[in-house]
């Protein structure tokens, strides 16, 4: 089932996955986008459990979590995007303090440059405490996951388009096992389902959310990265590339984005800069590897202006609203309306509730 048809499901029923299953077919198909034929599938599903059942079972041998939009330890950066996984295995775990993350992807055939810059770029700003989320895939994914690992305390969350118990690419196991030590390993997908084509661009849209920015190190024209990249654009965050030589095919991507507006990054400061992180100076007491402040978040900082101060007016009436609704009651688009939402509830402006709701903190 598509996530964001299960979403739907999930919010007519009032975020009760029970009573999606034990709702009849008719009902199921009058929701938007559900139709006679996915209702019928969900009802079927309903009525043979067993098999949800064994691989509840094989996920809590495995050591994984399973956990939906409402569950404590589902990453929150994903409530704030149109089609957040309705479902997600979670080996590892998923911190509060990974919400300021920034995404790194790239060529799978990396030159040697784009791993190298790739695990610079990774390292420099795990080092400083910013989470490191990719893929896992070969080349550019792998060099960001191991230069985050090579950073003291360093945390990266790899997404996978595959299921936990069929890794790929497979020499990537003890690279996950690590991850999943020092961060979080996410999948979507059942545990044993293979590395199909279309689960990659599926899985290319959480690594999107979870950064408050993508840096692309290595593309061609053709890459799936700029899938990435647009997915970013669309959520409202901030889209980096690495500048490469001009003659190699696997920057013609990556320069692409930077005529069409990325920002030019060439060393984890210039990401940080891009992103409003701030780090304090040598001389600041509380100075460390996790002691930033995102977008001016600290004593006695200005009160937010334009969409944000919309947001927030909009929240007065202190019901919990969703992004879409306050959208609508802030009068802005909805992708301006949960970029916001991500700064406001860094800056612990907002809370967030089950099922993507927010209200003042």
């Amino acid at each position: 089932m598509h996530s964001a048809a299960a979403a739907r499901l999930l919010a007519r029923f009032g975020d009760d996955p029970e009573r999606v299953l034990a709702a009849e077919a008719g009902d199921l198909a009058r929701v938007d986008g559900v139709g006679p034929a996915l209702a019928a599938a969900v009802a079927h599903a309903a009525a043979t459990t067993d098999e949800a059942d064994r691989e509840a079972a094989r996920c809590r041998d495995l050591g994984l979590s399973l956990l939906g939009p409402g569950d404590e330890g589902y990453p929150l950066p994903l409530l704030h995007t149109y089609d957040p996984p309705p479902l997600l295995y979670v080996r590892g775990e998923w911190r509060e303090e990974d919400a300021v993350a920034v995404s790194v992807v790239g060529a799978r055939r990396a030159s040697p440059y784009g791993v190298v810059q790739a695990g610079r770029f990774a390292k420099g700003l795990a080092g400083l405490g910013v989470t490191v989320a990719s893929g896992m895939a070969r080349g550019v994914d792998t060099a960001a996951h191991r230069g985050a690992l090579e950073a003291g305390g360093g945390r990266t969350v790899a997404v996978l388009g595959s299921g936990h118990a069929r890794p790929y690419p497979a020499e990537n196991r003890g690279l996950m096992e690590q991850a999943a030590a020092r961060g979080a390993v996410l999948s979507e997908f059942p545990l044993d389902a293979p590395p199909l084509p279309h689960h990659f661009p599926m899985r290319n849209r959480v690594i999107a959310a979870l950064g408050l920015g993508t840096i692309v190190v290595e593309a061609s024209e053709k890459s799936g990265s700029l899938i990435t990249a647009r997915l970013a654009a669309d959520a409202g965050r901030q889209v980096m590339a690495v500048p490469g030589r001009v003659d190699w095919p696997l920057c013609r991507g990556t320069h692409r984005l930077l005529k069409e507006g990325a920002a030019l990054v060439e060393g984890p400061e210039d990401v940080l800069e891009a992103l409003g992180i701030e780090i304090p100076g040598p001389t600041d007491p509380s100075a460390g590897a996790a002691s930033f402040r995102v977008g001016g978040d600290s004593p006695g900082a200005p009160p937010p202006e334009g969409v944000a101060a919309r947001i927030l007016a909009a929240l007065r009436g202190g019901d919990p609203l969703d992004a879409d609704a306050l959208a609508a009651a802030a009068g802005v688009p909805a992708g301006e309306a949960r970029a916001a939402l991500v700064d406001l509830e860094l800056e612990g402006r907002v809370r967030v509730f089950p099922g993507g709701r927010y209200a003042r903190a």
